[in-house]
């Protein structure tokens, strides 16, 4: 992974909800905060995308059907 290049921007946000926001994820400064949300809901978006490929293909096995459990 190369180097990543920060710029400043300006965001609109609920102050309040950032701050709820940074103590959950015991970030330093409301930047922080919106950096590490960017990044966490990106690779969540990425691994969801992921996962829906492997379906796609079927190389992604449901445990959930009803045929797929262990009777008992």
């Amino acid at each position: 992974m190369g180097a990543v290049q920060m710029t400043r921007v300006n965001l609109i946000v609920d102050k309040a909800s950032v701050g709820k926001l940074r103590k959950l994820l015991g970030t330093h400064s409301d930047s922080e905060t919106v950096r590490v949300a960017v990044e966490h809901r990106l690779a969540s978006l990425l691994a969801l995308d992921a996962l829906r490929r492997l379906q796609r293909i079927g190389k992604l096995e449901d445990v959930f059907r009803p045929n797929v459990r262990a009777k008992g």
